[in-house]
């Protein structure tokens, strides 16, 4: 009898462990073994209940080089179970989420979610990360551990983003693949939504900055916390406000003004980094190893970073 053969019940089912090339997209396939402060799904693989969120795949690995991708979303339902557990102002808006990604165990990259009002509903927003799990880290009996935590946001970005970033973000999918050639870090192109970027680790010396204007972020959906306005008059009068503010948001003028200047910041330590600006290009003093977080000197809401 193999260990812990003894733990099983008849409802249980063996893990198999998912072949090469592998397209994770739901939280009931048999080879995700482990999930920690996740609920599982079965559209995505499952939302993070807690401060983090971790889960483990049974991946039937070559012991060689891989590619490992992983999609993450911030949507309604991840405002508000964060609302519900954080418990904000009912005039807070929302706030950029800045979060690290580790998987075996090392810090892969850091990606940083905003979502931005539209007429109707805010619009979801989704960062997918690549980076390559060198020789030997995923082998053939090998678990492929994938966590997503959060990081002190260096002094100047205090405020700006959100406390508890991890709380009711989602993992959408995880994909791998071999690859015989190594590769840095890379997250999806397009707009971050916000006055902040990330670059991975590895990433161009030189990099191109382009700003546009957005909307303004949207306000927080709050679930009524009190017998009183659990009551339905209540809490159609609740929705009848929200809709009131997202129109409000969404009709109010943007007019960011330029760019105040770019801040840089290792994302895991907050130590400042020196960059040098020339028009839209940014220039790194040398290569870097972690995730850096760069921002605006002077916060912009209405105003969204991408980097080419």
């Amino acid at each position: 009898m193999s260990v812990g053969a003894w733990f099983r019940t008849d409802f249980d089912e063996p893990s198999v462990p998912a072949a090469l090339p592998m397209e994770l997209t739901s939280g009931m396939h048999p080879s995700l073994t482990i999930v920690d402060q996740m609920v599982r799904g079965r559209g995505i693989i499952g939302r993070i209940t807690g401060d983090f969120g971790a889960v483990a795949v049974k991946v039937a690995g070559t012991g060689g080089p891989v590619r490992v991708t992983v999609s993450i979303g911030l949507d309604e339902i991840s405002t508000r179970w964060w609302a519900d557990r954080v418990r904000p102002s009912r005039t807070t808006p929302e706030l950029p989420r800045l979060v690290v990604l580790r998987a075996q165990g090392r810090i892969r990259g850091s990606v940083v979610l905003a979502r931005r009002q539209g007429w109707r509903g805010a619009a979801s927003a989704e960062a997918t990360l690549s980076f390559d799990l060198a020789e030997g880290e995923l082998d053939s009996d090998g678990l492929l551990m994938v966590e997503l935590g959060e990081t002190p946001p260096p002094s100047w970005a205090t405020g700006r983003l959100s406390t508890r970033p991890v709380v009711g973000l989602r993992f959408n999918s995880i994909a791998v693949h071999t690859t015989s050639v190594s590769a840095p870090a890379t997250v999806s192109t397009g707009s971050t939504g916000c006055d902040f970027a990330v670059l991975q680790p590895g990433a161009a010396l030189v990099q191109r900055l382009s700003t546009q204007v957005v909307p303004a972020a949207p306000p927080l959906p709050l679930t009524p916390r009190n017998r009183f306005t659990r009551r339905r008059p209540a809490r159609a009068a609740f929705k009848v406000a929200r809709a009131a503010r997202r129109v409000a948001y969404r009709a109010m003028p943007a007019r960011p003004g330029p760019l105040s200047g770019v801040l840089a910041a290792d994302v895991m330590t907050g130590a400042p980094i020196d960059i040098e600006v020339s028009g839209d290009q940014l220039r790194l003093p040398g290569p870097i190893e972690t995730p850096v977080l760069l921002g605006a000197v002077q916060a912009q809401p209405t105003l969204a970073w991408r980097l080419k």
